[in-house]
């Protein structure tokens, strides 16, 4: 069976793409919920705060192998750069990047040791083209489509790859967090006039777990519904 370290598992996407692994492999899942949606080897972790990379690692310490690290949480971020709190952006900095690459430095030689070793990052599609009054949060999901492009040329030769998806507007809290008139107009906007729904990104997910994927590295998978801003 295979083992999946999935981070960010109690969000909308998270929790779809934990449950929709759950029967098939074992799960190991980190988020700041204590209640974990759907059972199994679950541990409390506040992403968005410095860790500490020994007691992370300390989890790890009896597992051999892992098969694949699915990057997942992420917070919203809205205002004016000049109005931002640099607590707030210490925070989406610690979030989408130096958590990251704290959770990489550990499982990287447990990812080697697997036959399908994968790093899945859920990005966004404001880290392709940007966002007005939400600059911070954008600006990190670019730095991550950088990270997946350079760690993929960087692990080529361990077997390991690496790649990105990104989503457009999902199903869920994040969205239901904007004014009814925001998710309106961009209902208006969308070419296909509908949210994605966290279950379309799961099988994105899939994919790029597949052994078929082997060669699919550097990449940022678009489930955007044709929505090229």
């Amino acid at each position: 069976m295979n083992r999946y370290v999935i981070a960010g598992s109690t969000g909308d996407i998270g929790s779809a793409i934990h449950g929709g692994l759950k029967d098939s492999a074992e799960i190991i899942s980190f988020s700041r919920s204590r209640a974990p949606v759907h059972g199994g080897d679950h541990h409390f972790l506040d992403l968005s705060r410095p860790l500490d990379e020994g007691g992370v690692a300390d989890i790890f310490s009896g597992i051999d192998s892992v098969d694949a690290l699915i990057w997942c949480p992420g917070k919203t971020l809205f205002g004016l750069l000049q109005e931002t709190p640099m607590e707030q952006v210490d925070a989406q900095y610690n979030i989408s990047i130096r958590s990251l690459i704290t959770f990489i430095n550990i499982l990287l030689p447990k990812l080697k040791r697997s036959t399908t070793g994968r790093i899945i990052v859920i990005t966004s599609i404001w880290g392709r083209n940007g966002a007005s009054y939400e600059s911070v949060y954008a600006s990190m999901k670019g730095a991550q489509e950088s990270l997946i492009k350079s760690l993929a040329k960087e692990f080529a030769s361990t077997g390991v790859t690496v790649n990105g998806i990104a989503p457009g507007v999902v199903e869920g809290e994040m969205t239901e967090e904007l004014p009814r008139e925001e998710q309106a107009y961009l209902l208006e906007d969308l070419p296909q006039s509908r949210f994605i729904r966290p279950e379309e990104v799961l099988h994105a997910v899939k994919y790029l777990l597949a052994a078929e994927a082997q060669s699919v590295t550097g990449e940022i998978m678009n489930v955007n519904g044709g929505w090229y801003t």
